[in-house]
């Protein structure tokens, strides 16, 4: 549903421009705000699970490549969605989304390199 939802505002974005044309301070903006909560909270905590399911099962190729989609869905979508709905992004606030990409990064190369096995 998240990645529905994402998709939808990447090829419509004129669509996501009515959310932010809420009033501040009304119901319909408290409203928004727990329904997008919910959302930002369900698509932080899915991808740490995934993670550590295949880390349990031991399929650690398929944890750096959910190490991934955690980079290019939650980073690379919000920082898209940063840089073209919110009013007056600046470099500084884009810039902000480094310190959780870098881990991730690191996470999906130790996973992904080959795994150098002498006999």
């Amino acid at each position: 549903m998240l990645i529905g939802i994402g998709t939808f505002w990447i090829v419509h974005p004129a669509a996501a421009e009515g959310s932010f044309s809420i009033p501040p301070d009304s119901d319909a903006a408290v409203r928004f705000a727990k329904i997008l909560a919910i959302f930002k909270a369900v698509g932080d905590a899915l991808p740490p699970i995934f993670v550590l399911l295949a880390i349990s099962f031991r399929q650690f190729r398929l944890a750096g490549y959910f190490h991934l989609t955690t980079l290019l869905l939650v980073i690379v979508v919000d920082l898209f969605v940063w840089g073209s709905f919110v009013p007056n992004a600046g470099a500084s606030d884009i810039l902000k989304h480094i310190p959780f990409a870098i881990p991730i990064i690191i996470a999906a190369y130790c996973f992904l390199k080959p795994n150098s096995k002498t006999p």
